[in-house]
């Protein structure tokens, strides 16, 4: 798993850890988790291949993070914004027909 979002510039998993265990308390906070999952698509591919290979327990805890995250997205303004300019510059130019292509009235 080296290499994976999660992964911290020492090799350490942020998503270890189980709520209320003393021996292995989570790194990140679940709050923290949930956010990154609703902006970051890389966070959420990462999570979905990381968390086959931990605890049940942190499967768990991490499974229903990622529900929660998945049944609120969060959509970064700036992709709304491109995609709605995206919808405005597919329109059609009309250059046939009738009036095609000139001002009603003539081009005087």
């Amino acid at each position: 798993m080296p290499g994976e979002w999660w992964d911290s510039d020492t090799g350490q998993n942020m998503l270890a850890g189980v709520e209320g265990d003393v021996d292995n308390p989570p790194l990140l906070p679940s709050d923290y988790i949930i956010a990154f999952l609703q902006k970051i698509p890389a966070a959420r591919s990462s999570l979905k291949r990381m968390v086959g290979n931990m605890l049940p327990e942190e499967q768990d805890r991490l499974l229903s993070l990622l529900a929660t995250a998945e049944a609120n997205p969060v959509v970064d303004p700036t992709m709304l914004a491109d995609q709605f300019q995206l919808d405005w510059n597919r329109q059609g130019v009309l250059t046939t027909g009738r009036y095609g292509g000139t001002r009603r009235g003539g081009n005087r």
